[in-house]
């Protein structure tokens, strides 16, 4: 195996995985699937040397900046011109590595399958769920926009069917609801993959390239060009791909007003889905905006500035409001992940090296803690068959063990510091701050920051009073017998706390992961708004 298919077995050894688990027989399905998932995670750690060296080029897409490509000649034909194309850099690396991950300690909270409510289809749940895993891989790994596409919508079908069949008693609407908001994402996107290859075409180059659309002169000169279309005068070819691209994403993150899948996904999906949904799928919005929208149409990010940062404040503000209203458990700490990723969002609307950073550090802290939050709920649903808040109290008397890994668990999603939610929330509210003196014309910067900076109050408050009713206070007869967290259980947590310490404590090692990359961004996106004004 060299490195230039590394990327491939590590993309593809999930749907092998899933072959092998529709095969076998039932009492060695969930070996196989753990197994799998544990090798593709192993597969993952072979992609850090470049990274640990820094090797991120001085370029966006320069042949030094990319790591592990495989690049074939796909599909030919009806003027199309299509490219196997994966590769990876600062980006894309630390999400993938955090696909892998998330996706074992998921695949290893399915092992108590037998004790769900639903008795059957343990073949087919396991088969799903590798097969989604490639799905979040490809997506990440795909250079080629149209096999990015294609691996998006690979990613839907499984995630629909994994709420739909296995998930709670309003499983069918959740699942739904979240098909038909992705799918109104996914068609956008289509419109959007298909003009941008015809403009390309148009300025002599017939490709998919994400790479070459944002360093190819023609191209560039093409995607933002000032001129009107549609016969409106303020609407360029840019703005109207930006905007198109940012529905697509924005619903993934999800952001306000398309927000009201996620609470409804979350609550209905199994535990092990509602930690791939928010430590991975959020992540993907975050991602394809910094991929597409800010290196294609940095022109169209300054125009839609304002109404981005705005739009990341509602959700900081509205989500924590809504977490602190919830009396459901998992429904809370489903708001507050609307709450923590509008953080992303304004950390890159501001279009600032600290800004872009802290947005991209806030998605793997999240990536972390959410997942840790939503199977700490799931262990005590386990064993008290209900997600009431106020039915709760005093069980770290009785479950030390768990009482304590859910106090870090919290802790970290409040953003204490030292733990991995404080980085990611202050650079960006930094950044903000700061945003003034890079972009001048952004004057609204300074009171976004501060309207924002109450979230953090916020999210303390609905965090600590959490705490409160359910972990502390005196134990209840009801639950004095609950069996502490097992080894199976501590074993889930341990990985993810110990992440979340370390990313609070060296949070530079993070930084110099993905750093490089993201500076390669801002300064394609600052070249290209320099030569178009000149032009």
């Amino acid at each position: 195996m060299n490195s230039s298919t590394l990327l491939n077995w590590i993309i593809f050894l999930p749907t092998i995985g899933m072959v092998a688990v529709l095969i076998v027989p039932r009492a060695l399905i969930r070996a196989t699937a753990l197994i799998t998932a544990l090798a593709t995670f192993v597969l993952s750690l072979y992609l850090f040397p470049p990274f640990l060296q820094q090797q991120f080029g001085t370029g966006y897409g320069t042949p030094e900046s990319l790591h592990f490509v495989y690049r074939i000649p796909w599909i030919s034909a009806g003027g199309f011109t299509i490219d196997y194309f994966v590769g990876i850099d600062g980006l894309s690396f630390p999400l993938i590595v955090l696909t892998t991950l998330i996706t074992l300690l998921a695949c290893a909270a399915s092992w108590n399958f037998d004790e769900w409510k639903v008795k059957r289809g343990m073949r087919g749940y396991f088969a799903l769920f590798l097969l989604l895993e490639t799905g979040m891989l490809g997506t990440f790994a795909a250079l080629d926009f149209f096999l990015f596409y294609l691996f998006w919508e690979v990613m839907l079908l499984p995630m629909y069917f994994l709420i739909g069949v296995w998930g709670g008693a309003r499983k069918e609407y959740a699942a739904i609801k979240f098909f038909i908001y992705t799918l109104v994402g996914s068609v956008l996107m289509l419109v959007a993959l298909l003009a941008m290859y015809f403009k390309a075409q148009a300025a002599g180059h017939s490709t998919f390239d994400i790479i070459a659309y944002a360093v190819t002169p023609q191209i560039v000169e093409a995607f933002n060009d000032p001129a009107p279309i549609l016969g409106f005068k303020s609407v360029t070819f840019g703005i109207a791909m930006f905007f198109l691209l940012y529905i697509g994403f924005a619903i993934k993150i999800p952001v306000f007003p398309f927000h009201t899948w996620l609470p409804d996904a979350h609550v209905e999906a199994p535990t092990p889905i509602s930690m791939i949904l928010a430590g991975i799928l959020l992540k993907m919005g975050g991602y394809g905006l910094l991929r597409f929208c800010y290196p294609l149409f940095p022109a169209a990010g300054k125009y839609f500035a304002y109404a981005l940062a705005l739009l990341g404040v509602i959700n900081i503000i509205y989500g924590a409001m809504c977490a602190m209203a919830q009396t459901d458990f998992k429904k809370l700490v489903a708001y507050s992940s609307i709450s923590h990723m509008g953080f992303v969002l304004l950390g890159l609307a501001i279009m600032t090296t600290t800004g872009f950073q802290g947005a991209m550090f806030q998605m793997l802290a999240h990536g972390i803690s959410s997942p840790m939050c939503f199977f700490l709920v799931g262990v005590i649903y386990d064993r008290a068959h209900h997600r009431e808040i106020n039915k709760f109290g005093g069980l770290w008397l009785s479950m030390p063990k768990y009482g304590s890994m859910a106090t870090l668990g919290f802790f970290a999603s409040l953003g204490l510091p030292a733990l991995c939610g404080f980085i990611g929330e202050f650079w960006v509210l930094i950044g903000t701050f700061q945003a003034g003196g890079v972009h001048p014309e952004f004057t609204w910067a300074m009171p976004m920051a501060i309207v924002a900076a109450t979230g953090v109050i916020l999210t303390a408050g609905y965090i600590l009073w959490l705490i409160q009713r359910v972990y502390l206070g005196p134990s209840r007869p009801e639950y004095a017998d609950f069996p502490d967290a097992d080894a199976r259980e501590v074993a889930i947590l341990t990985p993810m706390a110990v992440l979340a310490i370390f990313l609070g404590i060296l949070p530079q090692f993070t930084f110099d992961v993905m750093n490089g990359t993201l500076d390669n961004i801002l300064k394609i996106a600052e070249s290209t708004v320099t030569r178009m004004a000149a032009l």
